[in-house]
């Protein structure tokens, strides 16, 4: 999954979680929301990881002294 994908994935879970806080704040005693709030969160975390696993930097260096910089790549995985 590439980074613009993962990102959209990501906020289209963080509005419905919002939408969901927003329903508990009327009915803070409702399981159902309760229940849909944490498995959100679940799927929250895994695209974020998955992001974090996907998108590392790697440190390139040059040979020169001091000519190392940070660059992030991405890794092509296969799902």
């Amino acid at each position: 999954m590439e980074l613009q994908s993962l990102q959209e994935a990501l906020k289209v879970e963080i509005q419905c979680h919002q939408k969901l806080v927003a329903q508990m704040k009327q009915d803070p005693q409702n399981g159902d929301l309760k229940k849909q709030i944490h498995e959100r969160q679940s799927r929250i975390a895994a695209l974020n990881e998955k992001q974090e696993i996907t998108f590392r930097p790697k440190l390139v260096c040059t040979g020169l002294p001091g000519a190392c910089s940070s660059e992030f790549l991405a890794t092509q995985t296969s799902q």
